[in-house]
């Protein structure tokens, strides 16, 4: 990815001030699709030049690049270059998200859902930690995003946006999670919001924090956890 981005960043010394109706298509490999157009549109469409180029992809998975032709031009050495000197593509980073809640009260029809097996060690130690407590997933999320790159999922209670950097079995990562209550709920829209910048290694789950749940009997801290599953082989 770096190889792309110092490449790329030559182009914009090539954006001419004219006018520019030029059009040509690109063919590149489908996995390093994505991170050429994302440099492409940093490169050609600059906010702060009056006459810019555009670029978008097709449903044939080509780029189409709008500019003038010496810009044409210089994106097809770059391209050229990246096919003849292909990188490893970028890993991708799924991770887990929970907000689960933990109520000492004991309702005929609880919020949520019982929590997975897969939470059992974290809830002990916040059993342990806490007190005997009753725990409902309340919110859920799975989100999927390129080493370095930022995304985010918005469900009907959970958020969750993600920038994470991967170092072997170590992740460095910046999350926010924010649960809201369903709209059909009494009681303060917000329940609680996590932001922070953590490590987290292959397999392992982390309480990112805690938010407070009050209404409808249930009162209790809100656990945010997130997973980080262990690689797959074959």
């Amino acid at each position: 990815m770096t190889r792309i981005r110092l490449a790329t960043a030559s182009l914009a010394f090539f954006i001419a001030s004219n006018a520019w109706a030029d059009l040509r298509t690109f063919d590149v490999d489908p996995q390093y699709q994505q991170e050429i157009y994302a440099a492409l549109v940093q490169v050609l469409q600059v906010p702060d030049l009056t006459s810019r180029g555009r670029v978008q992809v097709l449903p044939s998975g080509q780029i189409l690049v709008n500019a003038d032709p010496a810009t044409l031009e210089q994106v097809e050495q770059v391209i050229k270059a990246i096919r003849a000197h292909p990188v490893a593509a970028a890993p991708r980073i799924e991770l887990r998200y929970w907000a689960v809640l933990g109520s000492r009260a004991v309702v005929a029809s609880p919020p949520g859902a019982p929590p997975p097996s897969a939470l059992g060690d974290v809830l002990a130690e916040l059993k342990r930690l806490h007190g005997d407590l009753q725990f409902r997933v309340i919110g859920t999320a799975v989100l999927t995003t390129v080493s370095g790159q930022q995304g985010e999922v918005n469900g009907m209670t959970l958020g969750v946006e993600q920038t994470a950097f991967v170092q072997g079995e170590t992740l460095n990562a910046r999350i926010e999670m924010n649960l809201q209550r369903p709209s059909e709920e009494p009681g303060p829209p917000n329940v609680g919001k996590v932001e922070v910048r953590t490590t987290l290694r292959r397999g392992e789950f982390v309480v990112l924090g805690q938010g407070e749940y009050v209404g409808g009997g249930l009162d209790g801290p809100v656990f945010f956890i997130v997973h980080w599953p262990a690689a797959t082989t074959g």
